[in-house]
C-alpha cells in the first residue's frame, strides 16, 4: 500500500491534475468516485472524436466496479485499459484484430486484479496496432490514433491509444505494455512519462508469465513522476510462479521519493545502436538539453559510444516474434479447423505467422542466448562503471499519418511470404520493419536484456510541435534511482506538459 503525499506537500510544480491529484480529491470528499467517472465519460465524448484513442467503454460495468475499487492508493480513479493483453471480465478482448472482433474476456488477468486492488477503476479501452507489432497505432479494426500535440501525426505504438487518452486529459493515467518499446515510444512521441520496468516486476499471467519470453511487461503512461512511483509501489509483485522474479523495491522510498542523494556518474551516447540509422537533430537537441541540466546539477556526465551493434539483436527479436505469433494463433486454427489467411489478419501478422510455421527450434534458442549476451555487455561496458546511461528515447519525432513505412515491393513479398524458406522470410520481415526502425532503434534492446528504461518528456520540436523524449537506462532493479533522477528533472522544470495539464 502506497503512502499518501498531498499535492500541496509535494510542491506547486505538482499541482497538475494527475492521478494522485484526483485520488486526493476523492479522499477528502471534494469529488466522488462516481462523479469523476461521469466526468471522464464526458471527456471521452468530447475529445475522443479528435484522436480516436478510446475504442470501447462500458460505463455500467465501471460503475459496478466502484464497489470493489474503494481502497488502495488510487481509490476511485478511472483507468483506461489497453486493448491488448489487459483483460477485464465482460469487456472486449480483441487485441485490435478483426480476427477476434467478437471476443470478450471471461475473467480478470493478474494485472487487472492488481489495478483494482490499487483502487483504479477499469473504464475505457485504448487503441493499439494489431497484436502490438508496430510502433504506431493504426489497426484495421479501429483505425488510426492521432497525436494530441499535432493530429497530423501518430501518437506512437503499440500503446498509442493510451498515450492520446492521457495526453488529451481524458484519463490522468492509462494502462500500457511494452514488448519492444511500446510504453516508451508513445511516451516520447506524446510528451509523457513512460517506464518499462525490470523484467518480472509487474503482475503477469498466469498464461502470460513468459510473454515474449519475458520481453513484454505491463505498466502505465503518466504525466508526473509521483504517479509513476506510486503506481510501481502499488503494483509491484513477487509471484512465486513467475519465471523471471524481480526483487521488491522499498515502498517507503518510492512513495516519499526525493532527488538522488548523491552525485551520479552518468554515461550518455549520441550514437545509434544500429549502423546506418541516423539520429535526428531534434533527438540530439533533447539529449544536449538534458546533459546541460545534469552538469548544472553536479552530476558527472561522460560521453561514450553505444556499447553494442544491435543489428543482430533486432534480427533475433524478429525470430522470436515469428515463433510467438504461431504459438498465439495456432489454437485459433485448431479450434476453427482451418489455417489463417492473409484476409483474416493484417499483412504484417500474416508474414510473422507464416515465418513461425517454418521457424526451427534452434533459431529461438539462439535468439535467447543473444539476449543474455547483450545483458552481459551492458553490465560490463556501462553499469560496472556508471550509475545510469542516457540516450534519446527515439531517433526522430513521430511519423506522419499516412507515411509509407513499408515499400510496395516489401508488401508484395509479404503477400507471398509462404513460398519462401525461413531465412528468406526473416529477411523480408526485417525489411518490412526497417523504415519503422529508423524512428525507434533504441527501445527493443532493454526488453531483451530485461533492464528498466524510463522515457522523460524534455523537448518539443518547434516546426511540428512534436515532443521528443530522452531515455534513462539502468541495471536491473534500479527503478528507484531512475525515478529519483526523473524527479530532479521534474522539480527543476525540465519537463514539457501536454496542454491539458498546464497550470
Amino acid at each position: 500500500m502506497a503512502f499518501f503525499i498531498s499535492s500541496e506537500q509535494s510542491g506547486s510544480y505538482l499541482m497538475i491534475k494527475d492521478a494522485t491529484y484526483w485520488a486526493e480529491r476523492i479522499r477528502i470528499g471534494e469529488i466522488s468516485a462516481a462523479d469523476l467517472l461521469s466526468k471522464t465519460k464526458d471527456k471521452i465524448e468530447q475529445l475522443n472524436p479528435l484522436y480516436n484513442a478510446v475504442v470501447a467503454d462500458n460505463i455500467d460495468l465501471a460503475k459496478s466496479d466502484l464497489s470493489v475499487t474503494q481502497s488502495g492508493f488510487f481509490a476511485g480513479v478511472p483507468f483506461a485499459l489497453k486493448m491488448l493483453g489487459q483483460n477485464h471480465a465482460g469487456l472486449p478482448s480483441t487485441a485490435s484484430s478483426c480476427l477476434f472482433v467478437d471476443s470478450v474476456a471471461s475473467s480478470d488477468d493478474n494485472y487487472v486484479e492488481a489495478l483494482m486492488k490499487a483502487g483504479l477503476t477499469p473504464f475505457g479501452q485504448t487503441n493499439s496496432p494489431e497484436f502490438g507489432f508496430k510502433n504506431i497505432s493504426d489497426s484495421r479494426l479501429y483505425g488510426d490514433t492521432r497525436n494530441v500535440w499535432n493530429p497530423a501525426y501518430y501518437s506512437g505504438g503499440s500503446s498509442g491509444g493510451a498515450a492520446s487518452a492521457v495526453a488529451s486529459g481524458m484519463f490522468p493515467m492509462a494502462g500500457a505494455s511494452d514488448g519492444g518499446g511500446s510504453i516508451r515510444i508513445p511516451a516520447s512521441f506524446s510528451g509523457l512519462i513512460g517506464l518499462k520496468m525490470t523484467r518480472g516486476r509487474m503482475p503477469q499471467g498466469p498464461s502470460g508469465y513468459r510473454g515474449w519470453q519475458g520481453a513484454s511487461i505491463s505498466g502505465s503512461l503518466a504525466v508526473s513522476v509521483r504517479d509513476v512511483a506510486n503506481f510501481v509501489a502499488e503494483m509491484q509483485t513477487l509471484q512465486e510462479a513467475q519465471p523471471y522474479p524481480a526483487q521488491l523495491l522499498d515502498e517507503k522510498v518510492l512513495t516519499e521519493l526525493s532527488v538522488p542523494p548523491r552525485r551520479l556518474k552518468i554515461a550518455i551516447s549520441f550514437g545509434s545502436p544500429i549502423k546506418g540509422i541516423k539520429i535526428s537533430e531534434t533527438s540530439k537537441n533533447a539529449l544536449k538539453k538534458s546533459i546541460n541540466f545534469l552538469e548544472k546539477q553536479g552530476h558527472e556526465v561522460t560521453e561514450i559510444n553505444f556499447p553494442l551493434d544491435a543489428r543482430g539483436l533486432i534480427q533475433s527479436y524478429y525470430r522470436m516474434n515469428a515463433a510467438e505469433t504461431i504459438a498465439m494463433l495456432e489454437p485459433w486454427e485448431k479450434a476453427s479447423g482451418r489455417k489463417i489467411t492473409k484476409n483474416d489478419v493484417e499483412l504484417l501478422t500474416y508474414a510473422l505467422l507464416e515465418a513461425g510455421r517454418k521457424a526451427p527450434v534452434s533459431s529461438y534458442i539462439n535468439a535467447l542466448d543473444e539476449w543474455d549476451l547483450a545483458a552481459a555487455t551492458f553490465e560490463e561496458k556501462i553499469f560496472n562503471q556508471f550509475d545510469l546511461f542516457i540516450t534519446p528515447t527515439t531517433a526522430k519525432t513521430a511519423p506522419k499519418i499516412g507515411e509509407a513505412l513499408m515499400s510496395t515491393e516489401i508488401l508484395e513479398k509479404m503477400t507471398h511470404i509462404a513460398q519462401y524458406d525461413f531465412e528468406q522470410q526473416i529477411k523480408i520481415i526485417e525489411e518490412a520493419f526497417e523504415r519503422s526502425l529508423t524512428f525507434t532503434p533504441y527501445n527493443f534492446i532493454s526488453n531483451l536484456t530485461g533492464q528498466p528504461a524510463l522515457s522523460l518528456p524534455v523537448y518539443v520540436e518547434e516546426t511540428t510541435n512534436l515532443p521528443q523524449g530522452v531515455q534513462l537506462w539502468g541495471p536491473k532493479n534500479s527503478e528507484l534511482l531512475l525515478l529519483q533522477l526523473a524527479l530532479e528533472f521534474e522539480k527543476h522544470g525540465q519537463f514539457i506538459l501536454p496542454e491539458a495539464y498546464k497550470i
